[in-house]
Protein backbone atom coordinates (compact mmCIF):
# COMPACT_ATOMS: atom_id res chain seq x y z
CA UNK A 1 0.00 0.00 0.00
CA UNK A 2 1.28 3.23 -0.45
CA UNK A 3 0.15 7.28 -0.11
CA UNK A 4 1.18 10.44 -1.93
CA UNK A 5 2.69 13.04 -0.26
CA UNK A 6 3.20 16.57 -0.46
CA UNK A 7 6.52 17.71 0.78
CA UNK A 8 8.84 20.61 0.92
CA UNK A 9 12.76 20.54 0.16
CA UNK A 10 15.42 22.57 1.46
CA UNK A 11 14.56 26.15 -0.34
CA UNK A 12 10.47 25.62 0.96
CA UNK A 13 9.74 23.88 -2.99
CA UNK A 14 6.77 21.44 -2.98
CA UNK A 15 7.13 18.07 -4.50
CA UNK A 16 4.78 15.28 -5.02
CA UNK A 17 6.29 11.57 -4.21
CA UNK A 18 4.50 8.17 -3.27
CA UNK A 19 5.60 6.86 -0.07
CA UNK A 20 4.84 3.18 1.21
CA UNK A 21 2.38 2.61 3.75
CA UNK A 22 4.52 -0.37 6.14
CA UNK A 23 2.66 -2.86 6.88
CA UNK A 24 2.81 -6.11 9.24
CA UNK A 25 0.55 -9.01 10.38
CA UNK A 26 -1.19 -8.34 13.68
CA UNK A 27 -3.59 -9.75 15.98
CA UNK A 28 -5.57 -6.43 14.85
CA UNK A 29 -9.21 -7.59 15.62
CA UNK A 30 -9.01 -11.67 17.39
CA UNK A 31 -10.46 -14.31 17.42
CA UNK A 32 -10.11 -13.44 13.32
CA UNK A 33 -7.17 -14.19 12.24
CA UNK A 34 -3.65 -11.65 11.83
CA UNK A 35 -4.05 -9.10 9.10
CA UNK A 36 -1.61 -6.37 7.61
CA UNK A 37 -1.48 -3.29 10.05
CA UNK A 38 0.98 -0.27 10.03
CA UNK A 39 2.09 1.03 12.99
CA UNK A 40 -0.07 3.06 15.20
CA UNK A 41 0.75 7.05 14.60
CA UNK A 42 -0.46 10.13 17.31
CA UNK A 43 -3.32 11.87 15.79
CA UNK A 44 -4.05 15.45 16.95
CA UNK A 45 -7.46 16.90 15.56
CA UNK A 46 -9.50 15.83 12.63
CA UNK A 47 -12.27 18.27 10.57
CA UNK A 48 -14.37 17.04 7.67
CA UNK A 49 -14.38 20.08 4.86
CA UNK A 50 -16.11 20.64 1.49
CA UNK A 51 -14.72 22.60 -1.16
CA UNK A 52 -16.75 24.10 -3.78
CA UNK A 53 -16.26 23.89 -7.64
CA UNK A 54 -13.97 25.88 -8.85
CA UNK A 55 -11.70 25.91 -5.10
CA UNK A 56 -8.90 27.10 -4.69
CA UNK A 57 -5.93 29.04 -7.96
CA UNK A 58 -3.67 29.91 -4.65
CA UNK A 59 -1.12 28.60 -3.05
CA UNK A 60 -0.83 27.32 0.75
CA UNK A 61 1.12 25.62 2.77
CA UNK A 62 -0.79 22.87 5.45
CA UNK A 63 -1.38 24.67 9.16
CA UNK A 64 0.36 21.19 10.15
CA UNK A 65 1.57 17.95 9.23
CA UNK A 66 -1.83 15.78 8.63
CA UNK A 67 -3.58 13.02 6.25
CA UNK A 68 -6.11 14.38 3.89
CA UNK A 69 -8.91 11.18 3.08
CA UNK A 70 -10.68 12.45 -0.13
CA UNK A 71 -14.82 10.98 0.44
CA UNK A 72 -15.99 12.91 -2.49
CA UNK A 73 -15.50 15.02 -5.39
CA UNK A 74 -12.40 15.26 -7.45
CA UNK A 75 -9.28 17.17 -6.95
CA UNK A 76 -6.21 18.56 -8.67
CA UNK A 77 -3.11 19.48 -6.45
CA UNK A 78 -0.18 20.97 -7.87
CA UNK A 79 3.35 21.45 -6.66
CA UNK A 80 5.74 24.54 -6.43
CA UNK A 81 7.63 22.50 -9.11
CA UNK A 82 5.09 22.44 -11.58
CA UNK A 83 3.66 18.56 -11.09
CA UNK A 84 0.13 17.98 -10.49
CA UNK A 85 -1.64 15.00 -9.88
CA UNK A 86 -5.67 14.41 -9.65
CA UNK A 87 -7.05 12.78 -6.61
CA UNK A 88 -10.73 11.23 -6.22
CA UNK A 89 -12.80 9.12 -3.56
CA UNK A 90 -10.54 6.98 -1.49
CA UNK A 91 -7.39 8.67 -2.11
CA UNK A 92 -4.79 9.60 0.98
CA UNK A 93 -2.28 12.38 0.89
CA UNK A 94 -0.03 12.82 3.48
CA UNK A 95 0.56 17.04 3.88
CA UNK A 96 3.85 17.40 4.85
CA UNK A 97 4.56 21.35 3.40
CA UNK A 98 4.24 22.91 6.33
CA UNK A 99 6.24 26.89 6.15
CA UNK A 100 6.83 26.33 2.69
CA UNK A 101 5.40 27.82 -0.93
CA UNK A 102 2.76 25.30 -0.43
CA UNK A 103 0.34 23.48 -3.02
CA UNK A 104 -2.66 24.60 -5.16
CA UNK A 105 -5.64 22.71 -4.84
CA UNK A 106 -8.36 22.89 -7.32
CA UNK A 107 -11.38 21.55 -7.37
CA UNK A 108 -12.38 19.98 -10.95
CA UNK A 109 -15.95 19.79 -11.80
CA UNK A 110 -19.19 20.52 -10.96
CA UNK A 111 -19.46 18.23 -7.62
CA UNK A 112 -17.82 19.48 -4.55
CA UNK A 113 -14.81 17.69 -2.69
CA UNK A 114 -15.36 16.24 0.64
CA UNK A 115 -12.44 15.93 2.91
CA UNK A 116 -11.46 14.46 6.34
CA UNK A 117 -8.32 16.10 7.65
CA UNK A 118 -6.38 14.19 10.41
CA UNK A 119 -3.58 15.57 11.95
CA UNK A 120 -0.49 13.77 12.70
CA UNK A 121 0.60 14.62 16.52
CA UNK A 122 4.65 15.72 16.30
Amino acid sequence: MQITEIYADEVSETHLRNVPVNLAARDFAPPSAPIGASPETPMTTGVFLELPPGWDPQYHATPRRQLVVLLQGHLKITTTDGTSADFRRGDVLLLNDKDSKGHRSLVQGQEAVGLLLVGIAD
